[in-house]
């Protein structure tokens, strides 16, 4: 991805605010030991101090364990968007690797990887997921960033395998091969650098997806376990106070949307600079 579309980029006021809540959430993330008032496990008095209001000591509440939700939140933004974060990593390496891997050696290669995107792409990702944790037991965050990146790579599999062998036909790569460069010089300094726009966009929609999926497990008691926090048990905490205390519910669902939706933004604004940067040239 060149200057100017990075530029492109940052000129785009959606792409502005979307990528500064991203930074926002992860720094609040990063800082969170920092900012949280309370400890995010301590209950100090779980039968005075359960399901208090927002007040300016609880500044959102606190939950049916006595425990301060703002504590929890930040430190599960922590759990959260590591579990995110890595699975995006590891989903985009492993689908960029195998991706290129089919379009320039093809071949067997290419069979036997397509076939297996083809396979597993028609069968619903959260279907595998909850099998498998079904199968193993609960899951550290570590091995939650295992399953989750381990079956999100198909997609940007799909998208690299499709934009290098069009970019191996390109007059440039062509000349390169002809001057007797190697495979392996070709893909780095040629075919990953062609793909890497896309795979960032891919990488953005990643991030977005696993978000809620990650919070979807440890919400069905799947994810992540007490004591650490992550939104989606936070979410847990609140079902059965809805009514009466709707700051369990509220907050973490905003805290999701407003992540999930930031990434998406970001990744059509991206996409969009892509495709301007494409036609100008």
């Amino acid at each position: 991805m060149n200057a100017r579309t990075w530029l492109r980029l940052f000129a785009d006021r959606s792409a502005r605010a979307a990528s500064a809540v991203l930074a926002l959430v992860a720094f609040a993330a990063l800082a969170a030991p920092w900012l949280s008032p309370f400890d995010p496990t301590l209950q100090p008095d779980p039968v005075l101090l359960r399901l208090l209001a927002p007040s300016w000591t609880h500044p959102l509440g606190t939950d049916p364990y006595s425990r301060d939700v703002l504590s929890r939140l930040l430190h599960g933004a922590r759990i959260s968007l590591g579990v995110a974060a890595g699975a995006m990593l590891l989903a985009a390496t492993i689908g960029t690797t195998l991706g290129a891997i089919a379009a320039v050696f093809g071949g067997w290669a290419d069979a036997v990887i397509s076939g297996l995107v083809d396979v597993l792409i028609a069968v619903p990702r959260l279907l595998i997921v909850v099998a498998l944790v079904a199968t193993f037991g609960t899951l550290s965050p570590v091995w939650l960033v295992v399953l989750l990146g381990g079956s999100g790579w198909l997609t940007t599999a799909r998208i690299v395998r499709a934009e290098l062998r069009d970019t191996l036909q390109r007059e440039y790569v062509l000349a390169a091969r002809a001057l007797g460069a190697t495979t392996w010089r070709i893909i780095w300094q040629h075919l990953l650098p062609a793909v890497a726009p896309q795979v960032a966009v891919a990488a953005a929609l990643a991030l977005a997806a696993v978000i809620p999926l990650e919070a979807a497990l440890s919400f069905v008691g799947l994810g992540v376990q007490p004591p650490l926090a992550s939104w989606g048990n936070i979410l847990l905490d609140g079902t059965d106070y809805l009514t009466s205390a709707w700051w369990l519910v509220v907050f973490p669902v905003a805290a999701i949307a407003g992540t999930v939706g930031a990434a998406l933004v970001l990744a059509d604004r991206l996409r969009a600079a892509i495709a301007n940067e494409e036609q100008s040239t």
